[in-house]
Order: C-alpha cells, then sequence, then structure tokens
C-alpha cells in the first residue's frame, strides 16, 4: 500500500472514532446520571484510548516520507532539550548532553527525529518517576554518530527485551507499545538502527546510530 492509501484508511477510521467519542459527549451531557453506570468511565476511557493509539498508529505508518536536511547535531540537539524541558516542565527532570568536539553534520528530518528521541525521553522520565538527569551523549563511530540516552529509571525486565521493539508491548498501565516501535522506524528510515541495554535494578541506555552525511551504516 502506498502512503497515501494509508492516509485515507486511517482518516476513515479517525472520522468514525470521533463520531462515536461526539456521540458519546452528547449522550452524558443530556443524561449527568449516566457517569454512575458502572461501565461508563470505562467506555469513554476505551475510546480516549482508541483515538490516542490511532494516532501514534499512523505515525508509524507514515514515517518513509521524511525532509531530510543537513543538520548541526550540537543545535539540533539544544533545540530538543529545550522542547524536552518545555514539555515535561519539571524542576527535579533534566537532560544532560555531551558531545565530542568537531562532530560532522547529519542529515535527519529534525522533526520525526525529535519526536523519536522523546519517545526514549518520556520512558526515561516515567521510569524515573518525573525525577532524576537523563544522560545523552554523541560520538562518532566509523561512519555513524551514535548518540547514547541513558538513565537510572531501574531497567526494563530481560523477558522484554527480545520483544521490546514489538506493538502492544509494554510494562506500563494502559500503555500501547507503539512509541519505542515509531521511534525505530523513524530511526530506520534515516538509515540507523537503534540498540538497547539494560541492568535490572539500575537503568537502561538506548545507543542510536545515525549515517553521516554521503555515508551508510557499516554492516
Amino acid at each position: 500500500m502506498t502512503i497515501k492509501d494509508y492516509q485515507l484508511i486511517f482518516h476513515e477510521i479517525k472520522n468514525n472514532i470521533a463520531f462515536i467519542s461526539s456521540s458519546l459527549q452528547l449522550v452524558e451531557k443530556a443524561h449527568p446520571e449516566i457517569k454512575e453506570f458502572p461501565y461508563w468511565k470505562d467506555s469513554m476511557e476505551e475510546v480516549s484510548a482508541l483515538k490516542r493509539m490511532l494516532v501514534e498508529l499512523s505515525s508509524a505508518r507514515l514515517i518513509d516520507d521524511l525532509n531530510q536536511q543537513d543538520t548541526s547535531l550540537d543545535m539540533f540537539l539544544s533545540d530538543f532539550a529545550a522542547s524536552c524541558t518545555a514539555a515535561f516542565d519539571s524542576s527535579m527532570f533534566h537532560i544532560q548532553i555531551s558531545l565530542e568536539t568537531s562532530l560532522p553534520d547529519i542529515s535527519i528530518d529534525s522533526d520525526r527525529l525529535k519526536r523519536a528521541l522523546f519517545n526514549l525521553v518520556k520512558n526515561s522520565y516515567e521510569a524515573m518517576d518525573g525525577s532524576g538527569t537523563v544522560r545523552l551523549t554523541g560520538s562518532r563511530e566509523d561512519t555513524c554518530i551514535r548518540l547514547d540516552l541513558s538513565d537510572n529509571g531501574g531497567g526494563i525486565p530481560a523477558d522484554y527485551l527480545p520483544r521490546l521493539f514489538t506493538p502492544f508491548t509494554t510494562t506500563k498501565p494502559g500503555g500501547s507499545g507503539l512509541g519505542l516501535l515509531i521511534t525505530r522506524q523513524i530511526i530506520e528510515a534515516h538509515g540507523g538502527r537503534i540498540t538497547v541495554e539494560s541492568v535490572p535494578g539500575e537503568g537502561c541506555t538506548f545507543s542510536v546510530y545515525l549515517p553521516i552525511l554521503n555515508s551508510a551504516y557499516p554492516k
């Protein structure tokens, strides 16, 4: 299927879910007492979850249409850190960036790559209960830029690691497991790859490898 096909499908599903959501809201407005019905709250939450899942699935399917430009990693990560600070708005949560000197530019879609890295930072934020420091380091490795994102959020259970990037695999209540899938697909669309190392009880490190301009990832 083409990107346009997926866009049409997601658009139609989105319209149907929006109609259901609007109808339920009208029912609740006309009959406030329905909120006391044992399954009403669960039903409304499920509709909201479907809407969120649709947005994530849409992002997962449409990442191959990248708008890549030569970009300074230093400037990109500075903007990214500022965006995260504004998004989380917590004086107890910090992002510490450390880069090797004189790193070359890379060709990236800044908006998509920010989304990919934000998913990783969000996981760290939640794993550390909104308090702690995420360390983001950048270095050159062969023909790639390597970005390591580390936290001390307790790590990922060993039995989850082999299927970590599989849809609907998650340790979070109410989570869809799509965030990491989207992150991996965005990175792979850039010609890169992502790996993870976890130490139970201590934390984990996600490593992102992105090709330097005019180079390919070493096989």
